[in-house]
């Protein structure tokens, strides 16, 4: 073939494909479609902390392998450095304040709120959300668009507090659940794991091995868990088609700026969250290190799946960073906690993180140049004070747009939801006042009072946990000189003296927390409950009639208005009031066991056993439920089955005196 005949066969070959570049202009190569979504949300989690991020003592082969087959974010910031807020960000794409959740446990997420399950859902999605901590639960507003949601419907391990589940736990649900969705539907997946956060106990062997570092030992463990779900949409054949999201809800500050653990202040270790998208339309192996935000992640998801906007967002689509694009304009993260005025009566703060600066509004306002100063030593405001003022300027503009000027709601808790706070360790409400003017204390100058106060509360709950009340009661008065203002400490001081047999003393608490919290039911149904004890009938109707004023409907009011029926010699009316608070709360297991009790009265056997075999299947103190089992069968007459459950709970509970007597007095 002569040079002249091959030459014009190329050229004849690159005019065929220029044609076909031509006819392909504007249109990208067909990207695989995102058939699924798998969002991981992980609780309290450095960014600094797994492999991918640079840590080079981490165990995160899982997230590691997720980062190298996908988009690793190096500056993804979140909206709030507390769990509840922080979630609500990152399921409606809006920043938290404008539904006014602003705290865990307090301000549902409203229905109006438009979450990315109920789009997924309405796009014809199987939708499944399986959480680690109860702010989270169907009560505070995340299981909107849910069919089906695994969160503190069951008794784990006998616990009445009920407030949180080890990540295996929350997995085996998810996987369950995976198996159950036919695989020509598409499934959109959430799975919590609060495990990272304090106190850092990681399940073997993660614990053992990290005992010189536990947190790294508890996001080890969720890594291997984050792992489990994976390979189950692997064997699945799911995973390839997976939109799979990894992010934090916030970080943890360990000792940084003086904060043990999170919630107080808007520091890097706390807003700085890992970020990892992989799967169709994200780019393999890519890093973005321009400053994204969680708020981003729904309109994202949305924008992926070619569904519409049906809100306004005040994030915006990653799409084209997740390709290897960069965006003309990023837009400016705005994070705010007021977690120090809700709990200890401090000044609110806000952040603003825009073109390399961060601001930080509070009564001495802070201002970092990020990228050479990443651990935020050195504060410029003075030295910058022209730009600093603009940024707390546009700060305070922002949450304005967000809240209208609205200060925040008073907080509310139930007795059971402060209990289940307590256990999670966020303590110290203080009383709901929350006005303009004077801020109140910078939370710089008070970290170290909270640090005492925190690892007192500690203490106080452990020596109420193993009855040393004369400890118990010498610490909470401490913590109540600290801040005298905290109501849920004058619940727990009069609870503390209640249980000394103090009644007075418990009284004046009760009253002195119903005074400082005057939206909150519990101290008066805790009043309830002692007079009750004290044998005043009347005057504790009266304070359950106020309780009830206040919070009607509630778990507590119908639990205690049974035990105010028992009181009246009223069984029947009782046994009513405790179905009504079981269809409240199911977890709890005090009204199931009032029930019990009521309906043996009543010789309603059978709802008597009903409630016995629940407790007993969802693992509640087994060998006491085969013992009221076996009382159960021994009224009847059934004694062959009495003996079975008798013998049943001495297996379990070696020693038990009165199954023991039973089976002595069968024979």
């Amino acid at each position: 073939m002569s040079r002249r005949l091959r030459a014009l066969l190329v050229l004849g070959t690159m005019s065929a494909i220029a044609v076909v570049m031509w006819m392909t202009v504007g249109r990208r190569p067909a990207e695989p479609p995102v058939r699924h979504v798998i969002l991981f949300t992980l609780d309290t989690t450095r960014a600094d902390r797994i492999g991918a991020y640079g840590a080079s003592a981490a165990r995160t082969p899982t997230l590691d392998a997720l980062a190298a087959r996908g988009v690793r974010f190096d500056d993804a910031q979140t909206s709030a450095p507390i769990t509840g807020p922080a979630h609500a960000a990152i399921f409606t794409g809006v920043y938290p304040a404008r539904y006014g959740v602003r705290d865990n446990a307090t301000t549902p997420l409203p229905e109006r709120a438009t979450t990315m399950a109920e789009r997924l859902s309405e796009a014809g999605f199987a939708t499944g959300g399986f959480i680690g901590a109860f702010v989270l639960d169907r009560a505070f507003g995340f299981a909107q668009g849910f069919a089906a949601f695994s969160g503190f419907d069951t008794v784990d391990s006998g616990s009445e507090a009920n407030a949180e589940r080890v990540g295996a736990a929350v997995v085996a649900d998810a996987i369950r659940w995976i198996d159950t969705v036919p695989r020509a539907q598409p499934l959109f997946l959430w799975v919590h794991l609060y495990d990272p956060h304090a106190p850092y106990s990681a399940p073997a062997p993660f614990g053992a091995e990290f005992a010189a570092n536990p947190y790294d030992g508890e996001v080890a463990y969720v890594d291997q868990q984050i792992g489990r779900v994976l390979d189950a949409l692997r064997l699945r054949g799911s995973l390839e088609d997976s939109l799979v999201i990894v992010v934090a809800d916030h970080g943890e500050s360990l000792g940084e700026h003086g904060e043990d653990e999170h919630g107080v202040f808007l520091y890097e270790s706390v807003i700085r969250v890992p970020l990892i998208v992989a799967g169709p339309q994200a780019r393999r192996g890519h890093v973005v290190t321009e400053q994204v935000r969680t708020v981003d992640l729904m309109p994202t998801v949305l924008d992926l799946l070619g569904l519409a906007a049906t809100a306004e967002f005040d994030g915006e689509s990653l799409r084209s960073v997740l390709n290897g694009g960069r965006r003309t304009v990023v837009p400016p993260a705005y994070a705010e906690s007021y977690y120090p005025k809700l709990h200890y009566g401090w000044s609110e703060l806000r952040a603003l993180r825009a073109d390399g600066w961060k601001v930080i509004d509070a009564p001495t306002p802070e201002l970092f140049a990020i990228g050479k100063d990443p651990g935020e030593t050195t504060n410029l405001f003075q030295a910058q004070r022209a730009l600093g003022d603009r940024m707390v300027a546009e700060v305070v503009r922002l949450e304005q747009s967000f809240t209208g000027g609205r200060a925040p709601e008073a907080a509310a808790p139930s007795r059971e939801t402060l209990e289940r706070l307590r256990s999670l360790g966020y303590v110290g409400t203080s009383a709901p006042t929350v006005t303009g003017g004077d801020r109140g204390p910078d939370p710089k100058d008070r970290i170290e009072e909270r640090r005492t106060f925190k690892q007192l509360m500690t203490e106080a709950i452990d020596d109420l946990r193993g009855n040393r009340l004369d400890d118990a009661v010498r610490k909470l008065r401490d913590l109540v000189r600290i801040n005298d203002r905290a109501y849920d400490l004058h619940q727990l001081l009069g609870e503390a003296y209640q249980r000394q047999g103090r009644m007075r003393d418990a009284l004046g608490e009760f009253e002195m927390a119903a005074l400082l919290n005057p939206a909150v039911a519990a101290p008066h149904l805790s009043a309830t409950e002692l007079l009750l004890a004290s044998g005043d009938i009347d005057a504790a109707r009266s304070r359950l009639e106020t309780a009830a004023t206040l919070d009607p409907g509630s778990f507590d009011v119908a639990l205690v208005t049974g035990l105010l029926l028992e009181a009246e010699r009223r069984p029947a009316e009782a046994a009513d009031a405790y179905a009504r608070a079981i269809a409240v709360n199911p977890a709890n297991p005090r009204p199931r066991m009032r029930l019990i009790g009521v309906a043996s009265e009543l010789k309603r056997f059978d709802v008597a056993e009903r409630e016995a075999r629940t407790l007993l299947d969802r693992d509640y103190r087994p060998s006491r439920m085969h013992l009221t089992l076996g009382g159960l069968a021994q009224l009847q007459g059934r004694t062959a089955e009495a003996a079975q459950h008798y013998r049943e709970a001495l297996r379990l509970e070696p020693g038990l005196a009165m199954a023991e007597q039973a089976l002595r007095q069968l024979r």
